[in-house]
């Protein structure tokens, strides 16, 4: 189940779209599989580019356009951290104007933190220029794994 949430506000169309950039940012405070987390960043690589490809604002769309022209774009994956700091973001890039939508996993299990309930998993970002990037994004940390990397550092520390 995916939620689409239109930015609320129009963002220009960029000049380079060699600039343009598609981001996940992943959920850091529950436990994914690698390939669950891998598989979220892909919904939201996907859907966001979706989403910028029908919007409303004819800037949207032209650099929706022009990002899927680059074939394959580049694509970043942040962590996110907390539902909280998640929520935060997502009214942050609404008050921006910066296109995202939020994925939501629903109906899969992966204990301890997935057992089948709707859950926020995922924000899918844009495209959006990387000259334009707000620092409310530019602060996010690259993915290392969220809380399954932080727990694996851990133990390998230990080791």
């Amino acid at each position: 189940m995916h939620r689409l949430t239109p930015a609320a506000a129009p963002c220009g169309a960029p000049q380079d779209p060699a600039g343009l950039r598609l981001y996940a940012v992943l959920r850091g405070d529950v436990q994914m599989s690698e390939g669950k987390s891998n598989a979220q960043a892909g919904h939201a690589y996907c859907d966001a580019l979706l989403h910028s490809l029908s919007h409303p604002d004819p800037d949207i769309r032209t650099s929706a356009a022009s990002y899927a022209a680059l074939k394959p774009g580049t694509k970043i994956c942040l962590d996110g951290g907390s539902i909280d700091a998640m929520h935060r973001l997502m009214d942050d890039l609404a008050a921006a104007g910066i296109p995202f939508i939020q994925i939501t996993d629903q109906d899969h299990v992966e204990l301890p933190d997935f057992d089948g309930s709707p859950i926020l998993t995922a924000i899918g970002i844009g495209p959006h220029h990387v000259k334009d990037q707000p620092r409310f994004l530019r602060r996010l940390a690259r993915w290392t794994g969220g809380k399954r990397g932080r727990l694996a550092r851990k133990e390998a520390a230990v080791a």
